[in-house]
């Protein structure tokens, strides 16, 4: 892991008030300061109508200003009360704009994040959930392990960090930071290889009997899926697992 802060991608949804409590939790155990980060897309703003005083360019220009002013007031104010909820001290907001992925991925080089936080919107169709959208996006490129919490899961569970080892390179890679985070949040790592049977669901399995804190996974981050959460374990574990699951990609930095 790097000593950057832990970054939460927010934007007042359920799952990412979930994901944020979820980042406090991890921000405390290691030591880190936390950052909630929530981008506004000026692109996915209401189209204006195209009749009445809107057809002046001017005026529909002047419009959209204010309503991109309005959008980023209100991210702001759900940030503050979001920062003001957290039982972490050390906690900061910010509000950017652009392509959420994008932008997020770009302030978690930017800082040196130790951890990307973010959330899904549901258990069922999960694997649908996470294709192209921002959380596969970040887990396939983040430039650090990407922790996605779905809901219903356990935060702060008193077992260990558990990681999947199946001798591959991502699963070594992925071993690495599991090594590391479970010296960090000062807990028993288990590795796991599933020689028999499913493995999302003897992983999951275990999980869950061990009562884990975490369960750590690597990502291929390659193929024709580019820019998703890749291969079926991974995609798995996050639906199954029942806490926040780990995905360390081939980007995520060498931990320190």
């Amino acid at each position: 892991m790097r000593a950057g802060p832990v970054l939460c991608a927010f934007d007042a949804t359920e799952p990412s008030l979930l994901a944020a409590h979820a980042a406090a939790w991890l921000a405390g155990a290691v030591n880190a300061p936390l950052e909630l980060v929530y981008v506004v897309d000026h692109d996915d703003l209401p189209a204006l109508p195209h009749s009445g005083d809107t057809v002046n360019p001017h005026t529909r220009e002047a419009l959209y200003e204010i309503q991109e002013r309005i959008a980023e007031d209100d991210a702001r104010a759900d940030i503050e009360g979001m920062v003001a909820a957290l039982s972490h001290t050390d906690v900061t907001g910010s509000v950017l704009t652009g392509r959420p992925a994008e932008v997020i991925r770009q302030r978690a080089a930017d800082c040196g994040a130790a951890l990307l936080v973010t959330g899904t919107a549901g258990r069922r169709g999960l694997k649908h959930v996470l294709r192209g959208s921002v959380s596969g996006a970040l887990a396939a490129e983040a430039p650090c392990p990407v922790v996605v919490v779905a809901p219903g899961d356990a935060l702060g569970e008193p077992g260990p960090v558990l990681v999947g080892d199946d001798g591959s390179e991502h699963a070594l890679r992925a071993v690495r930071y599991a090594q590391e985070l479970a010296a960090r949040l000062d807990r028993d790592l288990v590795p796991l290889h599933i020689e028999e049977g499913d493995p999302v669901e003897g992983l999951a399995r275990a999980a869950r009997e061990q009562r884990a804190c975490l369960a750590v996974t690597g990502t291929r981050g390659r193929g024709p899926m580019r820019g998703e959460i890749l291969g079926s374990v991974s995609t798995g574990l996050v639906r199954a697992a029942g806490r926040p699951v780990v995905l360390v990609s081939e980007h995520a930095a060498a931990p320190t």
